[in-house]
């Protein structure tokens, strides 16, 4: 430390070389600069020597004159804590952001500012940073999520978010913060997964809440959403104290998956099941009738003389013949029959607790509406009729294979026999 303080006062701010801040001892009347620490000549580029003389005025960008600085002091004065932002000028022109806490102290009786100056460059260009970051961090939690929410484990209260109101249809003010809100909302069939898997996470059993359910929205529908939340506090015990989280709309992404799926199980054409999922069907209702020992009926359905209606009428008119043909025979079957488009111009129909007999009258009436059924191609009738052959479990088999080997050996005599008719 250096000059016009006395020496006692000199010895005893030896101390303050060994601080990181930047040390000066003011003159609180004149703003003259009376001792410095090696920190503040080290930031500011001055020897202890050229910075006798200076005035808080030469060195503080943000102080204007010798009447703003004694307001500065007035405003220390007062308060105890008080805290002044600015620029400081170094040696080379160059100036730099600094935080100064200041205290008016005593030595032998003389009134001295004491100021801890700390160089905020770096803090001040991270403020800068956030600040640039404020609109995208806005946009990134009030646009991006459709909703975030928090949740108080010690009070139970939850606060939702207005994007999050207002993507279940509701108002700011209609939704009660409260827990037992959102688990009346919960879908009933996912109510139980999504609370286990809750409680788990709280409880620090879970390391992950990243959940899709369905939420109940005001008119009464479902919403399916992508729930991934946070612990923010947890207890001694592990257990959560605080959750924050952020909830998605994947509503529209739900409804793509089910359509695919839909594409996987049924035939675009006739909306039937095509003969990938039927096939799992005719295996499920098989078990069953071997397990109940009950008879079931397999009838395979083909269109003739298809070919014929193709190269004659055109592709389109084909495919017309098979959806008048899947509309005839779906509609006149019963509820527990499954009919499906086995491939082609060919179907297939289970009959579950039906004997041959049974089946055969109703494959007879199938067939009879189809054959006066009235398709028509640029004005001309377009014949339309269907032969089928049937086989039964137990007594043609007891499994897939053998079923359709078996009604397909009926449905090739139907064929041979002169068509439009049924073989069993």
């Amino acid at each position: 430390m250096t000059n016009k303080c006395g020496p006692e006062l000199l010895s005893y701010l030896k101390a303050f070389d060994q601080l990181k801040d930047a040390i000066y001892i003011v003159n609180p009347r004149t703003a003259a600069i009376v001792a410095v620490n090696d920190e503040a000549c080290r930031q500011q580029g001055f020897n202890r020597d050229e910075f006798v003389g200076r005035t808080v005025l030469q060195q503080q960008r943000d102080i204007k004159d010798i009447q703003h600085w004694r307001l500065v002091v007035k405003a220390i004065r007062s308060d105890p804590d008080y805290v002044f932002v600015g620029r400081h000028l170094r040696f080379d022109g160059s100036e730099f952001l600094v935080e100064v806490s200041s205290h008016i102290v005593r030595w032998d009786n003389t009134e001295y500012l004491l100021s801890s100056v700390r160089d905020i460059t770096q803090r001040g260009a991270v403020e800068k940073t956030l600040h640039n970051l404020e609109p995208i961090m806005r946009f990134v939690l009030n646009e991006a999520s459709d909703g975030i929410w928090e949740w108080d484990l010690t009070t139970n209260d939850v606060f939702y978010a207005p994007q999050l109101k207002r993507m279940l249809g509701y108002g700011p003010y209609e939704v009660q913060h409260s827990l037992f809100t959102w688990k009346d909302s919960l879908h009933p069939d996912d109510a139980e997964r999504i609370l286990a898997a809750t409680e788990e996470y709280v409880g620090g059993k879970q390391d992950l809440y990243d959940i899709e359910y369905r939420l109940k929205t005001r008119n009464g529908d479902y919403l399916w959403v992508h729930d991934r939340g946070y612990v923010c506090a947890r207890d001694a015990n592990g257990r959560a104290l605080r959750v924050v989280g952020m909830v998605h709309n994947i509503n529209e992404h739900k409804r793509l998956e089910e359509k695919l799926r839909e594409l996987a199980t049924i035939d675009e054409l006739t909306g039937l099941l095509n003969r990938r999922a039927g096939y799992a069907v005719f295996e499920q209702q098989l078990q069953l009738a071997l397990r109940q020992r009950t008879e079931m009926t397999v009838a395979l359905l083909d269109l003739d003389s298809f070919k014929n209606i193709n190269d004659q009428f055109g592709h389109q008119v084909g495919d017309k013949a098979l959806r008048m043909a899947s509309d005839i025979f779906h509609t006149r079957i019963r509820a527990s029959d499954t009919l499906m488009r086995w491939g082609g111009e060919e179907f297939l129909l289970l009959m579950p607790n039906t004997t041959l007999h049974a089946g055969l009258g109703l494959c007879e009436t199938l067939r009879k509406q189809l054959e006066v059924a009235d398709l028509r191609s640029s004005g001309c009738h377009v014949p339309l009729t269907v032969s089928i052959g049937l086989a039964t479990c137990p007594g043609h088999g007891k499994s897939i294979k053998t079923l359709v080997q078996n009604a397909d050996k009926a449905l090739y005599r139907a064929k041979s026999l002169g068509r439009n008719r049924i073989v069993g």
